[in-house]
């Protein structure tokens, strides 16, 4: 008798700890396979805090999201073909002149500001209305300005990165560099003790949002809910402290 209630105790023990066991380790686990992401490699000292962002977002959505750190026009490419799931980021104006917009998720990110870069002794006004017939360099891949530049009579000129703008403005080989807020700081910085020839002044902000690959459609509902609700809370805005960012208000439900 008494070795059988030893037995008996015993496998209760087991028993629970099967128990506490299952219950920890699909507390840990996130739904679904882990989705890979499209980052801007070019985001430079900002990108740690956008992957921690991203990669948030997609934890309290109970999803899995890895991050691969490529250029811009690789992360176009790859989405094109479908080697990747989603896309950190884009602008509005990227998403409407792609059709892109059943691939979205409708709460924007954030809005970021398009600013103009120039030396003081261009004599340039700092408004965009005076672009005309100056040749603006632009940050490749910011694809509102590769639109509004034309627009404004300038004559654009595409650069890859950020390293070439300080040489490239002071030999003339353009007039004005547009890049996006986050970007203008790492450009003013490249300038060491010449920024103070520097000038630089806000053209415009542009919403930014989330995109993903349409076998993903179902998952857009519940990362839209799940960043709006951390607007509502400020966990969004506690984690948007990146020079040059700007707030976007609630998405209205028609």
């Amino acid at each position: 008798m008494k070795k059988m209630l030893l037995c008996f105790i015993a496998s209760l023990a087991l028993g629970n700890a099967a128990i506490s066991f299952d219950g920890d380790s699909h507390a840990a686990e996130p739904s679904g396979p882990c989705l890979k992401l499209g980052a801007d490699e070019t985001l430079g000292t900002h990108y740690a805090a956008f992957e921690k962002l991203v990669t948030l977002i997609y934890d309290r959505a109970g999803l899995c999201a890895q991050s691969v750190a490529m250029a811009p026009k690789r992360i176009e490419q790859l989405m094109k073909s479908g080697e990747l799931d989603g896309d950190w980021f884009r602008p509005s104006e990227y998403i409407a002149t792609r059709g892109l917009e059943q691939q979205v998720v409708p709460q924007a990110l954030f809005g970021l500001e398009a600013r103009l870069i120039w030396l003081k002794d261009k004599g340039f006004s700092g408004n965009a209305q005076d672009l005309k017939g100056m040749k603006v360099g632009y940050r490749s891949g910011f694809r509102w300005l590769e639109t509004h530049i034309p627009l404004m009579g300038g004559i654009p000129f595409a650069v890859p990165g950020g390293s070439q703008v300080k040489a490239l403005l002071n030999h003339g080989r353009i007039d004005v560099y547009a890049t996006s807020s986050v970007h203008a700081l790492n450009v003013v910085n490249s300038f060491g003790e010449d920024a103070s020839t520097l000038m630089t002044s806000h053209w415009a902000t542009e919403p930014f949002y989330h995109l993903l690959q349409s076998r993903h459609a179902d998952k857009i509902g519940v990362l839209n809910t799940t960043i709006q609700s951390m607007i509502k809370s400020g966990e969004l805005a506690a984690q948007l402290t990146m020079p040059g960012i700007v707030p976007v208000p609630l998405l209205t439900q028609n």
